[in-house]
């Protein structure tokens, strides 16, 4: 099962596309704590699946979820 999450923000830089999971990383200008996405990883990589950005057409970004059918 694929869920598509998008949005038409500023969009993720391609240099960040990688590192924007990782722990403690933040977005431009956020406020936050940097655990949000990295935990999202967590969870979904425990799950057998996978999750990665893209770009979104013309702008912004999309978060592409992958998880295994249950069985």
């Amino acid at each position: 099962m694929t869920v598509r999450i998008a949005d038409n923000g500023p969009g993720v830089r391609e240099s960040m596309k990688d590192d924007i999971f990782g722990k403690g990383e933040k977005g431009l200008e956020s406020a936050g704590t940097g655990i949000g996405l990295y935990l999202v990883q967590s969870l979904v990589e425990s799950y057998g699946g996978d999750i990665r950005v893209e770009d979104n057409d013309p702008t912004g970004a999309v978060f592409v979820v992958e998880l295994q059918a249950a069985e």
